[in-house]
């Protein structure tokens, strides 16, 4: 549930730097540790959860690349 949440308000954050937007993603990719570990035991819900923000991380490290190469 705290992932869900969390994916939801990563949209009101404001990233206006490289770093900004690198410590996001870190932040996201340490959230999904847990159900990492879960899935990995069989647990089939977390296995969902992970997928899903997999997918959310995917779509932010696109929006990540297209800020860096509007920097320059």
């Amino acid at each position: 549930m705290s992932e869900e949440l969390q994916l939801e308000t990563s949209e009101d954050i404001a990233l206006e730097t490289v770093s900004d937007h690198f410590s996001h993603l870190r932040l996201l990719v340490e959230s999904i540790e847990a159900d990492s570990l879960k899935a990995s035991k069989g647990n089939k819900a977390a296995g969902v959860r992970l997928r899903k923000s997999l997918r959310h991380i995917k779509g932010f490290t696109g929006d990540f690349v297209k800020f860096t190469l509007n920097k320059d």
